[in-house]
């Protein structure tokens, strides 16, 4: 077994462990299910051995009544564990569901980039579904069927041991063969699943941009790029396939050998008196009954397959470690939150510096804007603050404690983001404002939404539903919408980010008073392509390829012509009057 597949094998008894009472209940059930099918034979071989020693129409009859009663009991018990491994199945494989979807959100920003949101989705969900799937229709029909092979061997050994080893060699050779073949099948399996993850990653990155695709004529480019990962995926299903295949010639040949080999030694057996009728017949049934399993192996290979390559998958990704550690315990001084980065350097391990020795320090309750061309560095400086991301040199510090040693419970409480993207659930107003936690009051929500001019919102409700995406709601309600999660938040240290880049001139003054009143009694970060919303801000950074270009207070870089902010106002085409004036700037 290869290392890879026994790591598989143990995640799946560790999964199948942590629910222990509920899978014990469920192999007793199986217990009983293979007892039953082992005991039916044995008494219709007492029937045709009574039948033929003459025993009475009465004897027979009530030995008739017996397997009866068997066969109904082995019905009933069988549906008990086709429903006892079905729930037990999906309890257990959604707690695994609940434990990737944590560890995953737990795993740095880096790992996101590199990895699209249906691709997780695929392995999120998919793959836990093919775990499902294995432990709810394979697990069961395995265990049956080895208690029922083991009481067939031991049956018959009892009956005659010559016939008994003859059995059990017969199934070592047939088992040993389905699991020769089985490694290949697996590994097909496993390639076959990556291939469609990436086609799903494709699909929904293109999805989301439809409509930037559809009105640049790029809609031909996507659906090449479609046919070409669904290629991919084609290639190794037909691979996977073939694998199955060859299994199931395999898994048939065995099958009828045994009928063949049971028939000719039963005929030989009777002639000879060496055994009665109803052994032969014992011996037959019971060639019958290995068939059942064997043939379980072939129908299912595919969920066999599939959640062997899926729990790989699954341990794999549960491997991996986030590069952002939660070690820490110390607390930053309460109230709004000093910012200091010491010779911080940045890059994604591809060699190229995105921030080079950027020292700067921002003190408590100050507004700071961050300005700089696209690709300077002001999004990975905010999400450095953020610990979304860790420095590759240097250390970041908050409130004079390095932000590696802030508990990351109490970073996320004491520092907050207002994202150009603002992410909306379908729910409820209130669920959006408090991401779904329970904790905060309704009063607390509707004063949130008040504080940041939703008035329409709170009086409408705060049990209003919303929409997938915040259907309803426009895009300027949806950005002052993620600024009333922070003031329900009360953060010390607040992180603008683009807030106003995507909305209306009339939308985007209602949001800078949001803002102003946002940043009162609390340290602000405002990163803004729209310098008319650094009017009140009180200290300027000016980003320039990865480093910090130029720091200093706001109106008096605006006075000065030599200065970097200055030439952005102007080229910006801010009144220069407005220039010459920093009280009208303020």
């Amino acid at each position: 077994m290869s290392r890879s597949a026994s790591s598989s094998h143990r995640a799946l008894v560790r999964l199948v462990r942590s629910d222990a009472g509920r899978w014990a209940a469920l192999a007793v059930l199986v217990a009983i299910g293979s007892l039953l099918l082992l005991t039916g034979p044995l008494v219709v071989r007492r029937i045709v051995d009574r039948a033929g020693d003459g025993a009475s129409t009465g004897e027979l009859r009530n030995l008739a009544m017996v397997f009866l009663a068997i066969v109904v009991v082995g019905q009933v018990v069988e549906v008990l564990v086709a429903r006892s491994a079905t729930i037990s199945a999906w309890r257990t494989t959604n707690q695994l569901r609940l434990d990737i979807t944590a560890h995953v959100l737990g795993l740095d920003h880096e790992f996101h980039r590199r990895h699209t949101p249906g691709e997780l989705i695929q392995r999120v969900d998919g793959d836990v579904t093919s775990v499902s799937e294995l432990l709810g229709r394979v697990v069961p029909k395995a265990l049956g069927a080895a208690l029922l092979i083991g009481g067939m061997v031991v049956v018959v050994s009892v009956i005659d041991w010559r016939v008994g080893l003859g059995m059990a060699i017969y199934i070592t050779i047939a088992i040993g063969l389905v699991l020769l073949l089985r490694h290949r099948a697996v590994a097909e399996s496993s390639e076959e699943l990556g291939a469609y993850a990436r086609l799903y990653g494709g699909i929904e990155e293109r999805l989301n941009a439809s409509e930037d695709l559809r009105s640049n004529g790029a809609g031909s480019h996507a659906m090449w790029r479609f046919v070409e990962d669904s290629a991919g995926a084609l290639v190794t299903s037909v691979r996977r396939e073939s694998a199955f295949l060859g299994m199931w010639w395999a898994v048939q040949g065995a099958v009828v050998a045994g009928i063949v080999v049971a028939l000719v030694a039963s005929t030989a057996l009777v002639a000879n008196g060496a055994m009665s009728i109803g052994t032969a017949f014992l011996l037959f049934q019971y060639v019958l009954l290995i068939e059942r399993p064997l043939e379980d192996v072939v129908h299912e290979l595919q969920t066999v397959q599939k959640a062997t390559g899926a729990m790989r998958r699954v341990a794999d990704l549960m491997a991996i470690e986030s590069t952002i550690v939660d070690e820490g315990t110390t607390s930053p001084p309460a109230g709004p939150l000093d910012v200091r980065f010491t010779a911080v350097g940045f890059d994604y391990g591809d060699d190229q510096p995105v921030l080079v020795d950027v020292s700067v320090a921002f003190g408590a309750g100050h507004s700071v804007g961050i300005v700089g061309r696209t690709g300077s560095g002001k999004t990975t400086f905010s999400r450095l603050v953020l610990r979304l991301i860790e420095p590759t040199t240097g250390t970041v510090a908050l409130g004079g404690v390095p932000i590696a040693d802030i508990p990351m419970s109490e970073l996320r409480h004491r520092v907050a983001l207002v994202p150009q993207e603002v992410e909306l659930f379908a729910g409820s107003i209130r669920e959006n404002v408090t991401l779904f936690d329970d904790t905060p009051t309704d009063d607390a929500v509707v004063r949130a939404l008040r504080a940041v001019g939703l008035d329409g919102l709170a009086d409408g409700g705060v049990d209003r539903a919303l929409g997938a995406g915040g259907a309803g709601l426009s895009a300027g309600e949806a950005q002052l919408l993620a600024m009333a999660r922070v003031w329900l938040r009360d953060p010390d240290l607040v992180v603008l980010d683009e807030a106003t880049a995507r909305v209306d001139p009339v939308t985007e003054a209602k949001l800078e008073s949001a803002i102003r009143a946002l940043m009162r009694g609390r340290t602000t970060l405002v990163i803004a392509h729209r310098l008319s919303t650094l009017r009140d801000v009180d200290e300027i950074v000016v980003f320039d390829n990865g480093r910090v270009a130029e720091h200093g207070n706001r109106n008096a870089l605006a006075q000065d012509p030599t200065s970097r902010f200055h030439r952005l106002l102007t080229l910006a085409l801010d009144d220069l009057d407005t220039i010459d004036q920093p009280e009208a700037l303020r």
